[in-house]
């Protein structure tokens, strides 16, 4: 996580993708206040290898003691001193050069955790909220447990926003700009657009899952959720082989999944979570897995259509007009 000491704290200033340092409040990024800064003083920026600085002041930005020639670039090094507006003004040493990150950075303790594309929180045991990023409008969005993306318990967050979960509360720090990371050959891919595949043990106690795209696979091992999935799977394989309306299908009222399953609602939102979290930990950053679970008032259904469930070599159908699962032979693939 790279960072600059900042002279008169303990805590690490971390550098965004490009990081401005100057006087002006409200622009600059790191703000000194000095009447002898520019508006915009310097220039901090990550090239994708190494880190860079600029000096687009007045009154000049020194570099281990030598003026740096204004508007040219100069690497950054490990334990290089900086100092804006004076030689003499305090010291901002160079403490870490790695890649840009984006952070959760504990206000109370100042200690910074990396983000991931889909973050629980206040952690993975035991999650109250997630915290995603959504590649088809680049926005972060914070989501509590029991709402949906549509509901008021979900809000999009943006760098510098407070976060508050449980006793726990967090700056979002969004250093590593998302559309210099995103793979154009993945932009606008949904995970709706794969086909799962469910392979099923015989007491249904082992469920694997398959991604499948083109030339992409994905296999996950066997997870808990994966049976919420594989129970609103066979919801929505239902629904289509009765002809039920696309945007009709699969729809599950959430009372009626819990009883059949056999568990709380918070177990139900908790499974939710940690099933798009495996996906999107999986998949590339770029590919929209908000939709795996789509929810709206008191239901919820699976959002991918293309699928097959498998225990063994033989092919689950579903008889639409009752409702019962027969096997059918075929060929392993």
């Amino acid at each position: 996580m790279a960072c600059l000491q900042h002279p008169d704290r303990d805590q690490p200033v971390y550098l965004m993708a490009h990081h401005t340092v100057g006087r002006r409040q409200g622009v600059a990024d790191t703000r000194i206040t000095l009447p002898e800064i520019s508006g915009i003083h310097a220039a901090i920026q990550w090239t994708g290898s190494h880190w860079i600085i600029r000096d687009i002041s007045r009154n000049g930005t020194w570099v281990n003691g030598q003026q740096l020639i204004p508007a040219k670039n100069q690497q950054l090094q490990i334990g290089d001193r900086i100092t804006f507006g004076r030689a003499t003004n305090p010291v901002w040493k160079v403490e870490n050069l790695d890649a840009p990150e984006n952070l959760l950075i504990d206000i109370h303790s100042g200690e910074a955790t990396s983000l991931e594309s889909y973050h629980l929180l206040p952690d993975e045991h035991d999650p109250i909220a997630s915290l995603h990023f959504n590649p088809v409008n680049g926005v972060w969005i914070y989501e509590l447990l029991d709402g949906s993306e549509n509901s008021s318990t979900a809000r999009v967050v943006r760098h510098g926003d407070r976060i508050d979960c449980a006793r726990h509360s967090w700056e979002l720090f969004l250093g590593n700009s998302q559309s210099t990371t995103t793979e154009l050959s993945f932009k606008n891919l949904c995970v709706s657009d794969f086909r799962l595949r469910f392979s099923v043990s015989h007491h249904e106690e082992h469920i694997l899952l398959q991604l499948t795209r083109d030339d992409m696979r994905l296999d996950l091992p066997a997870r808990t959720h994966n049976y919420l999935l594989l129970y609103l799977a066979r919801a929505r394989i239902r629904d289509i082989q009765r002809g039920i309306d696309h945007a009709d299908q699969g729809w599950i009222p959430a009372d009626l999944a819990t009883r059949e399953l056999g568990i709380t609602v918070n177990h139900l939102n908790t499974q939710i979570f940690r099933a798009r979290k495996q996906i999107a930990d999986s998949l590339p950053d770029a590919i929209d897995t908000s939709r795996l679970v789509e929810r709206r008032s008191y239901e919820m259904r699976l959002g991918c259509y293309l699928l097959d469930i498998f225990k063994g070599s033989q092919k689950e159908e579903l008889e639409a007009s009752t409702g019962e699962y027969q096997i059918a032979d075929v060929e392993t693939v």
